[in-house]
């Protein structure tokens, strides 16, 4: 699952599972997630759906024009305004969100195939990352990967000699959004391991697929 995936579920309501399991492990889409949840209850206002009158164009102009409109504009109308001016953050709203993914998501800053490892033969994906001021956004693509058994998860690791950063979790094949504090400028290896849901931190060894020859 992607981030774009996860805000598209959030803000339609649509949250199952896997999109809260999601958030669980991205911690981009739980910075972001202050900012989805203001837009979903905007969303959620049956006024922002309600359909303008013919009188739209007129009632903007007099609301861009300034206090001095709004006095000459009937207390009645003035009141009306509410609907389409809803409308119209609405709107904005909309295309903000377009705005903001396109930016989101440009060309990545590097790409590198992870091949599967002896436990996991038949698995191969491809890591890209885009290099942030806090870190680094990484999507991995896998496939021929078997989903994690119950009771653990996968895990991405960024490594430079023995110091292990982990980049999330997650639990099968597929393309996921996963985000880690440090850039791969300085943690050259990216090796995925299967874990237990414990409370050991550290890798387990268990490595299914790893850049490292």
């Amino acid at each position: 699952m992607t981030c774009d995936d996860f805000r598209a579920a959030y803000l339609s309501d649509r949250m199952t599972g896997s999109h809260r399991q999601h958030l669980a492990g991205c911690s981009a889409c739980r910075e972001d997630q202050p900012a989805l949840e203001s837009a979903r209850r905007l969303l959620a206002d049956s006024l922002l759906w309600e359909e303008p009158d013919g009188q739209l164009e007129e009632r903007m102009v007099g609301l861009i024009s300034g206090p001095a409109s709004l006095a000459e504009t009937p207390p009645a109308r003035r009141r009306s305004w509410r609907i389409p001016v809803a409308a119209a953050v609405a709107a904005l709203l909309v295309v903000s969100l377009g705005v903001w993914a396109l930016v989101r998501t440009p060309g990545a800053d590097w790409r590198i195939p992870i091949p599967g490892t002896s436990e996991a033969p038949a698995a191969a994906g491809v890591v890209q990352g885009w290099n942030e001021s806090t870190g680094t956004r990484v999507v991995l693509d896998i496939e021929g990967l078997a989903p994690a058994p119950p009771g653990s998860v996968y895990e991405l690791w960024f490594t430079r000699d023995e110091v292990h950063v982990s980049a999330g979790t997650f639990t099968g094949p597929g393309e996921v959004e996963l985000w880690v504090g440090v850039s791969r400028g300085a943690f050259p290896r990216l090796w995925v391991t299967l874990e237990p849901i414990d409370g050991d931190e550290a890798p387990s060894g268990f490595t299914v697929l790893d850049t490292a020859p």
